[in-house]
């Protein structure tokens, strides 16, 4: 008989350990997806709420269109090219402002690169494994699955001669 302890485990803890490993490897790709998706959704943000910045201006030079046009049939002057000023310099910041919205929208990529690649390279691993059962030895956790230990710091020299015991009588 051999004394490698993979061999002696039953299936009952074989089947539990797999559950757990696969368990911790799912959790593990959804975690990876949602950081990959959150970063992309964060520039999306930032485009459209540049876009809606732009609609914002842009529906409000309407009106002042609409003013400029009364002022000018109205044929007082200084007032009508004051509103005409600002509704183009208006109408060049909404300019402005979509401009730089869309070109950030461009950047957005909608799908999870690394964590597609992970999964694939975790299903050509399985199968891998299914194909040539007990060739491959589990690798180790990754660092961000591993359980936290804490450290405790070392004991100062009084404690390690037991002159702080204060559960002594002296």
């Amino acid at each position: 008989m051999s004394t490698d302890p993979r061999q002696e485990r039953t299936l009952g803890q074989l089947v539990a350990s797999a559950t757990q490993d696969m368990s911790t490897l799912v959790r593990g790709e959804i975690a990876l997806a949602k950081a990959e998706v959150s970063g992309q959704l964060k520039k999306a943000g930032k485009g459209g709420g540049l876009l809606a910045g732009a609609a914002i201006i842009g529906f409000y030079s309407v009106y002042f269109i609409f003013t400029t046009l009364v002022e000018v049939l109205d044929i007082w002057l200084p007032r009508w090219a004051a509103y005409l000023i600002i509704t183009v310099l208006m109408l060049l910041i909404a300019g402005i402002l979509a401009m730089v919205g869309i070109r950030k929208m461009k950047t957005v990529e909608p799908t999870p690169k690394k964590a597609v690649a992970e999964a694939q390279q975790t299903v050509a691993a399985l199968k891998a494994a299914t194909a040539n059962p007990g060739s491959m030895a589990p690798g180790p956790r990754p660092e961000w699955d591993r359980p936290v230990t804490a450290t405790l710091p070392a004991a100062t020299p009084a404690a390690r001669d037991g002159s702080l015991d204060t559960t002594r009588n002296t």
